[in-house]
């Protein structure tokens, strides 16, 4: 029961604030919003840090890792705001939500053989992203339709997914769960105040969206650690599976909130990524 309500937190919490930067990101930018919503995180990671009683320890492999893994959530993070600021949201949150495909795909190249539950899971999330992309470009209603570059970026989101998911599973052996998520949020962090150095763009966020901003960041580290807390249950596979479950709460606020159209195909097509993400979670 325990490891369910921390798997539902998290994928309240998480697609919440995924849904929250379709306008945080159309009004200040998907870099600003993130570093925005970055910040708070890594302060609470860093307050979870010290009361963990975890203590770093140096591996080079380890921490390069962890580097990594902090810059691929941050690139992941932009293009996913980015693509959802352009929409629609019933195509780009399903597309990213589709990254445990590129993950096994990776490690089944690495030598390990999936069980056949995995291969139809694998299978339905490949259909139901096929679905969904080839939708997207046929509708006739410009309000579910999405754009190459849409696409594109969503696609992108997907790879960095994927990318952040295997260098944190790479580094956390090697160095502590916790101390790879604290690396990690530091060094995403770094990168994107690197990013908006260069651009010579402004970081100060205009007052009336500091309030909307802060709820945002509040929502993402609530889901984050949410998924953290579950992962050290007697059941972590529970929360892993109900909290993949982000993308479908994504989906749901748009389509309830600012009436974004999702057919019936649609649907069908994010049930099968969902079902499909939660058995490779679970597994």
């Amino acid at each position: 029961m325990t490891a369910a309500l921390f798997g539902l937190a998290a994928a309240l919490g998480l697609g919440v604030a995924d849904f929250m930067s379709r306008f945080s990101a159309r009004a200040l930018g998907a870099p600003l919003t993130y570093g925005a919503v970055l910040l708070i995180g890594t302060a609470g990671a860093s307050i979870w840090f010290f009361l963990s009683g975890a203590e770093l320890v140096w591996h080079p492999y380890g921490w390069g890792l962890a580097v990594a893994h902090g810059i691929f959530v941050a690139v992941m993070c932009i293009l996913l705001y980015e693509g959802l600021a352009r929409g629609p949201v019933s195509v780009v949150a399903p597309i990213v939500a589709a990254h445990p495909v590129p993950v096994l795909a990776v490690n089944v190249a690495m030598g390990v053989r999936p069980s056949a539950v995995q291969w139809l899971a694998m299978i339905a999330i490949i259909i139901g992203g096929v679905v969904i992309a080839r939708l997207a470009v046929t509708e006739d209603n410009p309000d579910v339709r999405a754009d190459r570059t849409t696409l594109l970026i969503a696609v992108g989101a997907c790879l960095a997914y994927a990318a952040l998911v295997l260098t944190g599973q790479a580094a956390a052996p090697l160095i502590g769960e916790t101390e790879t998520m604290w690396i990690g949020r530091w060094s995403g962090l770094v990168f994107i105040a690197a990013i908006l150095l260069g651009q010579g763009a402004s970081v100060r966020i205009p007052r009336q969206w500091v309030p909307y901003v802060a709820l945002q960041g509040g929502l993402d580290a609530l889901g984050y650690f949410a998924f953290l807390a579950g992962a050290t249950t007697a059941a972590p596979h529970v929360t892993m599976v109900v909290a993949s479950a982000f993308s479908v709460v994504t989906v749901l606020l748009a389509w309830l909130v600012i009436r974004e159209p999702v057919s019936k195909m649609q649907w069908a097509a994010i049930g099968l990524i969902a079902a499909g993400t939660a058995v490779l979670a679970g597994t």
